[in-house]
Order: C-alpha cells, then structure tokens, then sequence
C-alpha cells in the first residue's frame, strides 16, 4: 500500500502548489507608503482596501504554517475582503490558494469551485491569472486520475503563459507525474530533469524540489535507489529552507519508501514516523491515517 495519488500527485509542486503572491498586497502597501517630497500625490487607500490587503496577508501566514483548517477560513475571510473592494488580483490570490487548501484537505469539488470562478471569468482575470489557474485545475485533474485532461490543462497554461513563462518547470513536473503513471519512466526522468534544471535557472526552489522528488521516485522504479536517495536529500533540504509542512512529509515519505527498499529497515522507519509527525502537526488526518495504514502493512524486518 501507498499513499494516495492525491497526495503524490498534488505535491507535484507547481508554483500553484506554493501560496500565491500577493502583487496588489505589495502595490496597495507601497501606495500608503509612497509619500516622497515631490511625488505625485496618490489616493490613500480606503479602510476596507487596507483590511482586505491585511487579510490577504494574514491567510498566507496561516498558510505558511501549515495549519490548513485554519488556512481555509483564513482565505475564506480574504476572498469575502477581496470581493467588497472589487480587488481582481487579491480575489484570484484567495481562489487559487482555496483550491489550494480544499485539494489538501480532500475536498475536491469545492477545490474546483475555487479555481473556476477564475477561470469562468477571462475578461475579469488576467492572462497570468489564468495561465496559475489553468495549472492548478491541471494539479486536480491529475488528482482524479484524469491523466488526459491534466495535460489538456497543462497546455492551456502554457498558451496563456508569457514567454518566459514563470510556470514552466511545474508544467514539466505536471507532464512528468503523468508518465510516471503511465509507466513511463524514461519520459518521466526526462520531464523531471528539464524541470530541474529550469527551475534552477530561474531560483524557483518550492519547483526545483518538487521535480527532485519526481526524479526519485521514477529512479526508484528503475532500481536506481542510490541516485533516489541522493535526489531525495537535495529536495529535503531544499523543503527545510522553504519551511514547506506537507513537502517536508512527502520528502520523508519517498526517502522512507527508497530506504525500505535498499534494505534499511530501522532507518526507513525512522523517516515514516517523521512523515507522521508532520501530517499530523498540521491537522492532515486523512494523509495520516493512510500513512498509519502503510506503516503497519509493512514486512517485519
């Protein structure tokens, strides 16, 4: 037994997989405080502006820390601030890290709720919007095990992408985890180290770490468990730096699996109970209780 795809798959670190950056967070911020002798004076943002920037940034924090029951009400309250002031940019941020959050949580049709509202609305969301949109609904098609509409997804936004497109060492990853399911694992190990290496080129770590377990795990299939185990190293502490909870489980996770199969069973147990710690530090008790589930149906050393 295994972890569910659903986890696999969802970490397949797309920069959707991060919590998005809140561009008019900054502009709104940098506005209040733009007041330079000579500048042209700005209009001071309203109250209910100011509250929704606020909110905004709060959600992300809670997000940061894991904590994904109190994430979901957080963006909730976001979304709610976003829409009173009509803020596009703000309510696709709340949107994509709601889906975000629900597919985390198991929640799979609100997840599509979320991230249709962007993409239902081209002329309110912007290209860049879309394209982080179309990637996340790619994330849960894969999810649903719907190989051929995740790369139909996945196209999608690399058309609505601008050149050089932000999103492109996770779409590779995306187009990785389906050859990984189709067997394929050359294509896949070929998917992975493109998206390693643009996501270097471009210091996208949360990326580059989310193709480095790509990468392990088709060598583990492979029986290529040494380079596995190395590959799995740099993605873990790459996911320490970033402070990344449900990365930091699925890290734990396949180097517990690599180390299960090179023979080393006391070690491999070690990382599952570390896996478990986090999964259920953040209140992950689905991913829990199928860890839990594959920790006692392995073979006694």
């Amino acid at each position: 037994m295994t972890l569910r795809r659903s986890v696999m798959s969802r970490h397949a670190e797309l920069a959707a997989r991060r919590p998005l950056a809140h561009a008019s967070a900054a502009l709104a911020l940098a506005g209040l405080l733009s007041a330079c002798a000579g500048a042209s004076p700005e209009q001071t943002p309203s109250r209910a502006q100011q509250q929704a920037v606020v909110n905004s940034e709060r959600a992300a924090r809670v997000l940061a820390r894991g904590d994904l029951p109190a994430a979901r009400q957080a963006y909730v309250v976001a979304l709610a601030s976003a829409q009173a002031v009509q803020d596009p940019a703000l309510e696709a941020a709340a949107l994509l890290n709601l889906t975000l959050v629900h597919a985390r949580l198991g929640d799979t049709l609100a997840a599509h709720r979320a991230v249709d509202q962007i993409l239902n609305a081209p002329a309110r969301f912007e290209p860049a919007l879309q394209a982080r949109a179309s990637a996340r609904k790619a994330l849960l098609r894969l999810d649903e095990r719907a190989d051929d509409d995740a790369l139909r997804w996945a196209d999608r936004a690399s058309d609505a992408c601008a050149s050089p497109c932000a999103l492109a060492a996770a779409l590779d990853t995306v187009r990785g985890q389906v050859a990984f399911s189709r067997s394929d694992f050359a294509g896949a190990a070929l998917l992975a180290r493109r998206a390693i290496a643009a996501a270097g080129a471009s210091a996208q770590q949360a990326e580059q770490a989310g193709a480095l377990r790509l990468l392990a795990r088709t060598q583990m299939r492979l029986g290529e468990t040494g380079p596995a185990a190395e590959a799995l190293a740099r993605a873990l502490a790459i996911d320490l730096r970033l402070g990344q909870p449900d990365r930091l489980a699925l890290d734990l996770f396949y180097a517990a699996e690599t180390e299960d199969q090179r023979g080393n069973s006391a070690q491999a147990s070690s990382l599952y109970l570390r896996a478990l710690a986090v999964y259920e530090a953040t209140g992950d008790s689905r991913n829990a209780d199928v860890l839990r589930q594959r920790m006692v149906a392995r073979p006694a050393p």
